[in-house]
């Protein structure tokens, strides 16, 4: 039996927990829930940059530890022990270009990485090399959690600096003249289909332009009594929600959620409304989505990916680039990951998300120096490693290459990556406001109630509008 949280109990736990679901910066999105930001940032806020105690370097040359924090190694699925290869393998090579040095690495939840960071830096908690969220980076730079890498990045020739500085993950991390984190790839989402189920149901790929077209493909698709869904979907507790299904509909319906102007939450906005009514159908109207996405315990890699590469949906919407080795190595896909000039789809393809404005959430994981590190000079090192050309080509979760010279490479010709490259150009990223977290786990919260109780959308809405408004509104 699948358990939902009412409106009440995903608000206290987000309390109890401090932090929230979220898909990432690149993969899964990022961290804390309404009560645990806000203690956090004050907390953290009041020891940041100029409160926190200086962390005592250790000498470059006696050797050590660098810190490294990360999630993979907390991830069951295939995901996670693609990615948990390549940190082993960057690690590698860093010890073996700098003796004496070891990496030693620190699993944290990929919802609650950027919390502990905020976090440990009020509670004296020094760590070093971190995993980061773009879409964080406004929050992160007011409580002073990671240090600030212009004059180290500089020290790289400035073609290597010309190669990397042009993604939006990049400039997310660029906040109050200092630039707190680098990207990694560039993250974004398709709708991603099986090319056999489409073939059995007699539809054209090409056909499918709209939600509307979505929803008419996937009534052909349902086998409801064998669970096989027409279209797959997330809409847990979590981060992902926003950023990935709520904001896509609600920019299809000409809008958006936030006015940066007046720092206001518009969610009573007559396209917010439309796009949660178009959610609810999926599952209630339609019934081409399972009701179990809303579930409190729903997971965005079960649901997402591990469903698809199952066989047990059809459409899989929001299908992050990070997950593109992962339906190589099911055997969807060949010589695609890593890309080859003969990549070529087998079971799988994607689509642009068929909305008005093609955009889907654009980002990537970054990485970070937390504040309170003992080896910041050697943690860089790390970095400068992890970013060279060769080995960030292999990363899983980059997604999409960081470096602009990659996508004039043979390997990025085919139509499947210049279709993944059309949709990192038309992407978007979240509201760059410091109670960005708030607002997604209020959407969340909102849907939560709207799904499980059946509650009256605009009504439901028009109370957690009031409610963030009332707590953040600048």
């Amino acid at each position: 039996m699948k358990k939902f949280l009412g409106r009440r109990e995903f608000l206290a736990l987000s309390a109890t927990l401090g932090a929230s679901a979220v898909v990432a910066c690149a993969g899964p999105p990022g961290p804390a829930g309404p009560a645990g930001a806000s203690g956090a940032e004050g907390a953290a806020g009041a020891a940041g940059a100029e409160g926190a105690a200086a962390p005592t370097a250790v000498p470059m040359a006696a050797g050590g530890t660098v810190k490294w924090a990360e999630f993979y190694s907390l991830l069951a699925d295939k995901n996670g022990e693609l990615n948990t290869a390549w940190v082993n393998k960057v690690s590698q090579k860093f010890e073996a270009e700098n003796p004496g040095w070891k990496v030693e690495t620190e699993g944290m939840k990929w919802d609650e990485i950027d919390q502990r960071a905020m976090l440990d830096l009020a509670a004296g908690v020094d760590h070093d090399f971190m995993l980061s969220s773009p879409q964080l980076m406004a929050k992160h730079q007011k409580v002073g959690d990671y240090i600030d890498l212009t004059s180290r990045i500089a020290t790289w020739p400035q073609a290597d600096q010309d190669d990397q500085n042009w993604t939006p993950g990049w400039k997310a991390a660029s906040v109050g003249g200092q630039q707190i984190g680098v990207a990694t790839g560039v993250h974004t989402r398709t709708n991603a289909y099986n090319i056999e189920m489409f073939k059995e149901a007699g539809i054209d790929p090409k056909s499918v332009k709209t939600p509307d077209d979505v929803v008419k493909a996937a009534l052909k698709m349902t086998k409801a009594d064998k669970d096989i869904w027409g279209l797959g979907m997330f809409m847990g507790p979590s981060r992902a929600t926003i950023e990935l299904y709520f904001a896509p509909m609600v920019w299809h319906f000409g809008g958006d959620f936030y006015d940066a102007t007046t720092g206001k939450a518009t969610l009573t906005s007559d396209a917010s409304i439309k796009a949660t009514q178009w959610l609810y159908d999926l599952v209630f109207v339609h019934k081409v989505t399972p009701a179990y996405s809303y579930a409190a315990d729903a997971d965005y890699g079960a649901l997402i990916l591990k469903a698809f590469t199952d066989g047990s949906i059809a459409q899989s919407m929001g299908f992050g680039s990070y997950w593109i080795g992962a339906i190589e190595e099911a055997g969807m896909l060949k010589g695609c990951h890593p890309a080859t000039a003969s990549c070529k789809t087998v079971t799988a393809d994607v689509m642009l998300v068929p909305t008005s404005v093609q955009a889907q959430f654009t980002n990537a994981w970054c990485f970070s120096i937390h504040k309170l590190s003992k080896n910041p000079d050697m943690a860089f090192k790390l970095m400068t490693t992890a970013l060279a050309p060769d080995l960030l080509a292999e990363y899983p979760d980059a997604g999409l290459p960081a470096r602009l010279s990659a996508w004039a490479k043979p390997e990025y010709q085919s139509e499947f990556w210049k279709t993944w490259l059309e949709a990192a150009q038309k992407g978007k990223p979240m509201p760059a406001s410091p109670a960005y977290v708030e607002l997604a786990d209020t959407v969340a919260a909102a849907l939560q109630e709207i799904m499980s109780t059946k509650a009256d959308i605009k009504t439901t809405l028009k109370k957690y509008e009031d409610e963030w408004n009332g707590k953040y509104a600048v």
